[in-house]
């Protein structure tokens, strides 16, 4: 356990060098009460002790009463949902106008207060998250204009705002972002995004891992002001990892709390939503894609089901471990066998993976798979497997053991995807064909 132990300080200090892999960091041991270890993970911070300074932290509640946020999700063609936590009662409303110019008008929001049971103290001056009472704050807008982008403002805070893009009608172009396993605290997150960002997407999909207990300095307190241009750029629409319930309490305080209800239906675990005449399912590694399951049921029955539809283009699947990878992560060969001929037969050309920390793109037939899992969670090895899956390591055409962020562009013919790392420097691009 003491080596143990040391290997987890050494990959949170040293992991932007020394590659260590989500395999390799043990979550933590803090539970709710800060008395409560998880089973074979090695401490992190001190419990009820603030890790500085030796003193009970508190909750510092600004005046304003917005603790983390805002962000938005459930964007539709007429209707969007924006969100933030709050630490005490507060002004709940928002005003939101066009991107483009407009009137500005004022929607009211409701306020729900949870009891958080999550105690994640860290070390050095990270803020930690402390269990208490919180307000997570939801506002419905609706009556928006069908592919109109907007900008909006919390009443209780201007300075505090974001961007959301309705869906767009089928065949317009769409710009959309994808990342994984963003780790901000490590310090490479920020130039990732920014970068990537910079081309002005709608929307972004995660592909897990949001935030890293594990990584020792991280706390969500931490994650939302180091992400706030990424929120506030277009809805964040996730998918879940396995670092999202890595103490007791977390997943229901936080993933649960912030992100449910992300897209139009499906469950918690999985969902789908819709843009420009393409359709996106989320779906959760953490449960089995295998063949009979309900999670394997729904995703087929959803796929048969939107191609149907007036005005369908194409799907996109995206989730967090892989199907396929030459990195140092394990792969699920016996869901990509069943699922391969039903992406082909229900025109998903995209499938976005995660958990392998770097850039992978491979071409299996009709489908590309890309891992873009370089969000700032430290480097793993792209090349561990090579030799060990020579099947997969013949079918990729890309790699690369660096921070990265995927801008996808669907055009009225062809899906193009732009991968840069955290120096802004392109490290690949590709164009896959699309009806």
């Amino acid at each position: 356990m003491l080596a143990r132990t040391a290997q987890v300080i050494v990959c949170g200090l040293l992991g932007l060098a020394i590659g260590c892999s989500d395999g390799d960091v043990p979550a933590p041991c803090v539970g709710p009460g800060g008395d409560t270890p998880h089973p074979g993970a090695a401490c992190a911070g001190t419990g009820a002790q603030g890790g500085a300074g030796g003193q009970a932290p508190t909750i510092e509640c600004p005046e304003s009463g917005v603790y983390h946020g805002p962000w938005s999700l459930h964007v539709d063609e007429t209707s969007a949902v924006v969100r933030w936590d709050a630490c005490k009662p507060s002004n709940a409303d928002v005003t939101f106008e066009p991107e483009a110019g407009g009137p500005s008008v004022a929607a009211k929001g409701k306020q729900i207060a949870s009891q958080v049971t999550t105690l994640y103290d860290t070390v050095l001056d990270t803020p930690p998250d402390l269990p208490g009472t919180y307000w997570l704050t939801e506002v419905v807008l609706e009556g928006l204009a069908p592919g109109t982008c907007y900008t909006y403002a919390l009443a209780a805070d201007p300075s505090l705002h974001g961007r959301l893009c309705t869906a767009r009608p089928s065949g317009a172009p769409l710009t959309f972002m994808a990342i994984g396993d963003t780790n901000p605290v490590l310090g490479s997150t920020a130039d990732t995004v920014s970068h990537a960002i910079a081309k002005n997407p709608d929307f972004t999909v995660h592909l897990g891992d949001i935030q890293y207990y594990a990584s020792i300095f991280e706390s969500w307190n931490a994650w939302f002001p180091l992400m706030r241009p990424l929120l506030a750029q277009g809805a964040f629409l996730p998918s879940i990892g396995n670092h999202e319930d890595e103490i007791p309490g977390e997943f229901t305080d936080y993933y649960t709390r912030y992100f449910g209800g992300a897209g139009y239906d499906g469950q918690l675990e999985y969902y789908r939503f819709e843009s420009a005449g393409v359709w996106f399912f989320s779906l959760d590694t953490e449960l089995d894609l295998d063949a009979g399951t309900p999670q394997a049921k729904w995703l087929v029955a959803g796929l048969a089901e939107v191609a149907a539809k007036p005005g369908f283009r194409f799907s996109v699947v995206f989730f967090h471990k892989p199907l396929i990878t030459c990195g140092d992560t394990g792969q699920d060969k016996t869901a990509r066998d069943q699922l391969q001929p039903i992406f082909e037969q229900y025109k998903v050309p995209l499938v976005l993976q995660g958990h392998m920390h770097g850039y992978e793109r491979f071409e299996v037939g009709a489908v590309t798979y890309v891992t873009s899992a370089g969000g700032g969670g430290a480097l793993g090895n792209v090349d561990e497997n090579v030799d060990t899956r020579p099947e997969e390591a013949a079918l990729r055409v890309a790699s690369a053991r660096s921070y990265n962020a995927l801008i996808l562009d669907v055009g009225a013919t062809n899906l193009i995807g732009t991968v840069t790392d955290d120096a802004g420097k392109t490290i690949d691009t590709f164009t896959h064909p699309v009806p």
